[in-house]
């Protein structure tokens, strides 16, 4: 009877461990999911190196559209 009853808590533990996994799994996967369901904020990329343009990235789009 005692090799039954360490056998269950075997299995009950194991059971144990591999809920625990799935669920960090899960969560990882719901994070994932909550990121591609936020839209994209706007990006205004910011040159400090560089000498200030009095161009904004629309018009800067446009004046090579034209160019080419």
């Amino acid at each position: 009877m005692k090799s039954a009853a360490e056998r269950l808590k075997r299995n009950l533990r194991g059971a144990m461990e591999n809920m625990h996994t799935e669920l960090e799994r899960i969560e990882i996967l719901a994070a994932a999911l909550y990121g591609f369901s936020v839209p994209v904020p706007e990006y205004e990329p910011t040159f400090q190196h560089l000498p200030k343009g009095r161009l904004t990235r629309h018009e800067i789009g446009e004046r090579d559209a034209r160019s080419s």
